[in-house]
Parts: structure tokens; C-alpha cells; sequence
């Protein structure tokens, strides 16, 4: 009787979870397919502070770029964590069943903490695989809940799972693993709250990386951190001869989408990135009046930023740096924003008009214009690519066909 009750009360949740779903979606406005007319500001090649305007690849790389870099960590997310050294346990996992090699890492970072890292290679992989590097928001154990042996926390396991996939979508906790292993790219999966946690008890451990010449208000932020440990992850893998340290992608959507721009921005290393609805302080412009605002993502997320981030809240334009400028950074790579129709507080025309604005950065450096004038299709003929799926926040088996075919248009 326990266990009968137990499973009615499950299917009750994940009806409710559905039924809010379904309600959330009839109520929220479709976004307009139309870009916007504005275009984002300040111009990427314009001056900056007492910085002139750039005129060559070589101004935007040896001069503007370290300035960008510079004023996003004290403005927006902190300072850039001391370099730790990086060693890995390997651990070969055996499922029944299971099509790729699995392996389980143990990521250490000296003084900084260690992360668990599930790497899934190809069957049949010919030469050093591409890797796929991403990180979760319920755990490795998450991921793959029939597999015993996976280290780490499993935060939406049991009855949750199916209530989460509902909200969130089919691939939110597992990405379509054969999917991706036959397209022939690796993955490598793991959790960053391992290091540092997404939660306001996570101030103490910022400032445990935070170098100790940053003033106060400068303090890492969660997502400092979390890109920061993207480029760990990046140096074990390419450290390792079965992978192709010139094609090890970063992935990541949400707050981990944000976190993956910012990876790419400070290190040249990542050979693309896949951001999916990176929002505010990811891929979209903060001086939208669209979407979540500096005020409110400051208001319930403190930890994720430097403390002088939240002081621009209702002054916008005052902030001397905006998402453009963060995408530019990463030029010439390729870039991939994702959108859902029905998520206005991600702001996909802020996204847009991000690559747009990052655009002329990226023809500096030889690549075509970006040409697209529509926000729902794809334009694969250049390295920045924005698309607007239906649906609402979260990750679907669809977003993963895209970025797979944004993957082969660039990486090979």
C-alpha cells in the first residue's frame, strides 16, 4: 500500500510538473521572428576609454582584447582564478550494454578542490576523437542513473527525473549520448558545484580563488569559477593522446552557458562554443530592457559575480563592457546561441544583436559577414550562428541535432 501510494503521489507530480509546463507555455508570448533595429553599444571596434577606435586584427588582439578582458573581470565577474596544477585519476567504467568507451576521472586541482568527470569516447573512434566538454546542473550519477559506479551528487534522481525532463525537456539531464558518439565526438561530462557550489554558502570557497591581490569588489563570482574549471577540464582532456586537443568544444546551457562564453573569452584554447539561452551576463545584451535584469540576477544570485556587478543595476548604460564585446573575444572560433521562443527573460534578440555586434571583429579576422535576418534559422555560411527553437528554457534532442550540425559545418 506504501509503495502504491508512493508511486501515485510520483505520477501526481509529474502530472503537476507538466500540467505548470503546459500552463507556463500558454501564457508566455511568443518572441517576434523579426530582429530588432537597434544595434548594440558600444561599437566593438569603436574606442574604448581612452582606448582608440581598433583598425587591424592585430590593434583588436595585442590591444583592445586584454583591455575587454580586464574590465569584464572587474566589472561583471571577478577576477580569473590563480593557475592549479591538474592531475587525473582514470578510472574505466564497464556498463552492460553500453556502445562507447566509459571512463570515470578524478580532476584534481591541488588546493582548489577536484571535480568527478565521466569521458565517453567512440566505439570505433579513428585517430584523436573531438571532444564535446560540458557541464550539468543534476550530478554525473544524474546522467546516467543504471550505471553503478559514478561518483558525485545525483540531484534529480528517483521520481525527479521524469518531472525535470518534463519542465526542462528530454535531453536537460542525459544528452542524446549515441547521438553524439556517432557523429564522432567524445564527451566529457561533469558537475561544477563539485568546486564550487551554486548556492550563497559558496562565497567562501570564491574567495578561497580569488588571487589575493583582487580587491574586494572584485571578488570571483560562481561563474568565474565555473569557466575556470571548463579550461581545467580542457587541459586534462588534451593532455590525453586519444583526444584532439585542437577541437575540444565547450558546451553549456543557462548559467553554464555563460559560463562557457567567458571560458572562451579568457583562454584561446576552446575551438567553439555552444551556449543554449545564456541569458543576462551570458549572451544577450544587458542594455535590453528585455528579459532578466542586472537587479534581479544580482537579487538572487550574489555569488554568481563580482560584487561590483550589482551596483550598475538600473543604470545599464553605465556598465563600459556588454555581451557583444564578451562574444568578440573569442573571434575568430565559431559560436553557437540557442533560443526558445517562449523565453523572453533569456532575451534571444539581445542574443542576436550580440552576434551582430560582435560581427565586425570576427570580418576583421577574415570571416564572413553575419548575414542572417531571421532569428528561428540557422545561416551555418560564417562562425557565429544564432537559432530560435519553439518551446521554452531547457535543452531538447533538437537543440543537439543543431549544435551537431553546427559542429561539422565549422570543425571540419
Amino acid at each position: 500500500m506504501r509503495h502504491r501510494l508512493k508511486i501515485t503521489f510520483a505520477a501526481l507530480l509529474l502530472l503537476t510538473g507538466a500540467g505548470l509546463y503546459g500552463c507556463v507555455a500558454a501564457r508566455l508570448p511568443n518572441v517576434a521572428l523579426a530582429p530588432r533595429a537597434e544595434e548594440a553599444s558600444p561599437p566593438a571596434l569603436g574606442a574604448f576609454g581612452a582606448d582608440p577606435p581598433v583598425q587591424t586584427w592585430e590593434d583588436w588582439r595585442l590591444r583592445r582584447a586584454p583591455l575587454l578582458r580586464e574590465a569584464f573581470q572587474a566589472t561583471m565577474y571577478g577576477k580569473w582564478p590563480a593557475d592549479a596544477p591538474v592531475s587525473v585519476e582514470n578510472q574505466p567504467l564497464q556498463p552492460a550494454g553500453f556502445t562507447g568507451r566509459l571512463e570515470q576521472w578524478r580532476v584534481s586541482l591541488g588546493a582548489a578542490g577536484a571535480f568527478n568527470m565521466l569521458v565517453i569516447t567512440p566505439a570505433r573512434a579513428a585517430g584523436p576523437a573531438p571532444v564535446i566538454v560540458m557541464q550539468n546542473f543534476c550530478g554525473n550519477a544524474s546522467a546516467y542513473p543504471r550505471i553503478s559506479g559514478i561518483e558525485g551528487p545525483d540531484f534529480c534522481g528517483g521520481w525527479q527525473r521524469p518531472i525535470v525532463r518534463a519542465i526542462f525537456g528530454d535531453s536537460i539531464v542525459t544528452p542524446p549520448t549515441q547521438l553524439i558518439l556517432d557523429a564522432g565526438y567524445a564527451i566529457a561530462m561533469f558537475y561544477p558545484g563539485e568546486v564550487a557550489p551554486d548556492n550563497s554558502g559558496a562565497i567562501e570557497t570564491l574567495e578561497t580563488l580569488t588571487p589575493e591581490d583582487a580587491p574586494p569588489s572584485q571578488r570571483t563570482g560562481a561563474v568565474a569559477a565555473w569557466a575556470w574549471l571548463y579550461i581545467k577540464a580542457l587541459e586534462a582532456l588534451g593532455a590525453d593522446a586519444r583526444f584532439d586537443a585542437q577541437r575540444i568544444v565547450l558546451w553549456g546551457h543557462s548559467r553554464n552557458g555563460k559560463s562557457a562564453l567567458l571560458a572562451a573569452a579568457m583562454d584561446e584554447r576552446p575551438a567553439a562554443v555552444i551556449a543554449l539561452q545564456p541569458g543576462t551576463a551570458g549572451g544577450s545584451l544587458q542594455r535590453d530592457d528585455v528579459g532578466e535584469s542586472i537587479s534581479e540576477i544580482t537579487g538572487n544570485y550574489p555569488h554568481w559575480f563580482a560584487p561590483a556587478y550589482a551596483t550598475y543595476a538600473g543604470r545599464e548604460a553605465a556598465l563600459p563592457v556588454d555581451m557583444h564585446q564578451l562574444i568578440a573575444l573569442i573571434a575568430p572560433r565559431p559560436v553557437l546561441l540557442g533560443a526558445a521562443r517562449r523565453d523572453q527573460w533569456s532575451d534571444p534578440h539581445g542574443a542576436f544583436r550580440a552576434a551582430q555586434g560582435a560581427a565586425p571583429v570576427y570580418q576583421l579576422a577574415g570571416a564572413p559577414a553575419f548575414t542572417q535576418s531571421d532569428l528561428s534559422a540557422m545561416d551555418l555560411s560564417g562562425p557565429l550562428v544564432t537559432y530560435m527553437r519553439p518551446g521554452l528554457h531547457g535543452v531538447h534532442r533538437s537543440d543537439w541535432e543543431k549544435a551537431l550540425a553546427f559542429l561539422n559545418a565549422e570543425l571540419r
